[in-house]
């Protein structure tokens, strides 16, 4: 609902990765384009190394490589768009069972969901949310 009731609003999108990747570029980006794009006054001071440091720690992602290459043993189930591939899991549900058949559907919802907003498809106009039923 958040995504949906900002529909007409200024919004400047990012990500983890983003952030991470290089952590004084991406949030001087997202400085710019609050104040360009959005016209949100600019901050009282230039933003630097020093003040992105003390709000991005790349050391807290330290379960995040785990995370990925325990991922990669996982089979692609399906892709969607540029990148965002779906992979199996693990489930506590027997395969073939009510539980897991239900657990799977509602899997690859909240995945396709993740992927479209990832991609920004999920911002546009007219885009079509997955029923939770």
């Amino acid at each position: 609902r958040a995504v949906q009731n900002m529909a007409g609003l200024c919004r400047v999108l990012s990500s983890n990765e983003a952030v991470l990747a290089n952590p004084l570029e991406e949030v001087q980006r997202i400085s710019d384009e609050l104040t360009s794009k959005c016209h949100v006054p600019a901050p009282p001071t230039n933003i630097t190394q020093t003040i992105v440091e003390k709000f991005i720690d790349p050391k807290l992602q330290h379960n995040k490589n785990k995370r990925e290459a325990d991922m990669g043993t996982h089979k692609v189930l399906v892709k969607h768009g540029e990148g965002c591939e779906v992979r199996d899991y693990d489930s506590q549900h027997e395969v073939g069972t009510m539980h897991h058949e239900r657990e799977s559907k509602m899997y690859l919802k909240a995945v396709k969901v993740y992927c479209d907003l990832k991609s920004g498809d999920a911002y546009k106009e007219g885009y079509e949310w997955p029923s939770l039923q």
